[in-house]
């Protein structure tokens, strides 16, 4: 079976280069589920989805339409903060999430359950017209190997976009 798989991926690789189809294939999250970051799960906390961090934000990505997600940071309780956020004129369907890397800081939560390369806070999902929404948040560090990005995609094309990690 091996070599017909592997007969059949070489396949629908030459096809794709000749029809202009660029093929990228990337490791992906863990996990992802909301519920793995929702209700105090791994250290993340929920807040109100009306929620602003600071006037800096250390990453944003326009979506064109004048939807906007960011990556925002605050303080609660005296520790640094991140959380994603989609605003602006949401529709249904548009989606936001959090991505979280912790290279030797976090292995997951129960034995077994890494969270390599990283663990994917969401989707959540804009629920009506002009909807702002955002991740649950956890605390930040300024060491390199822990890490967060906020990612999205709108239902009008569903394209994934994610940003640089910070």
């Amino acid at each position: 079976m091996r070599p017909l798989r592997s007969a059949l991926a070489s396949l629908t690789a030459v096809c794709a280069l000749a029809t202009g189809v660029t093929v990228v294939g990337t490791a992906g999250p863990a996990q992802a589920a909301a519920s793995d970051c929702t209700g105090g799960v791994r250290g993340f906390h929920d807040h109100p989805d009306n929620a602003s961090g600071d006037t800096h934000k250390p990453r944003r990505i326009d979506m064109g339409g004048g939807i906007v997600i960011t990556l925002e940071k605050g303080v609660n309780g005296g520790q640094q903060i991140a959380f994603g956020k989609i605003s602006g004129p949401t529709f249904p369907g548009d989606k936001v999430w959090m991505d979280w890397k912790a290279d030797g800081w976090d292995q997951g939560g129960p034995p077994g359950t890494p969270i390599r390369p990283w663990l994917q806070c969401g989707p959540f999902t804009v629920q009506h017209i002009g909807q702002s929404l955002t991740t649950p948040f956890k605390r930040t560090s300024t060491d390199p190997a822990y890490q967060f990005r906020v990612c999205g995609s709108l239902n009008s094309n569903n394209v994934i976009r994610c940003s640089d990690w910070w």
